[in-house]
């Protein structure tokens, strides 16, 4: 993206390419970021989002922080 002067973001969950991404100042969106998103706007409602939060724990695919239940999940959601 920076070689070609690509203005956009790129959309990953892969840690080492979003470090990567970002010292090469490219905004990087994140699954967690996207799912954030989708709450907001109302594309998907809270009870489905908290069970792909359950699915992608189930895969160790981590929360983002601070969410350890329910509520803090509610909470970060916004």
């Amino acid at each position: 993206m920076t070689r070609r002067s690509v203005t956009g973001f790129f959309v990953t969950d892969d840690v080492d390419a979003s470090r990567l991404a970002r010292q090469h100042q490219v905004q990087v969106i994140s699954t967690w970021d996207l799912m954030r998103m989708a709450g907001r706007c109302n594309f998907v409602d809270p009870d489905t989002l908290w069970g792909y939060v359950q699915t992608l724990r189930s895969k160790k695919r981590g929360t983002p922080s601070g969410v350890r239940d329910r509520a803090s999940f509610d909470k970060w959601l916004g």
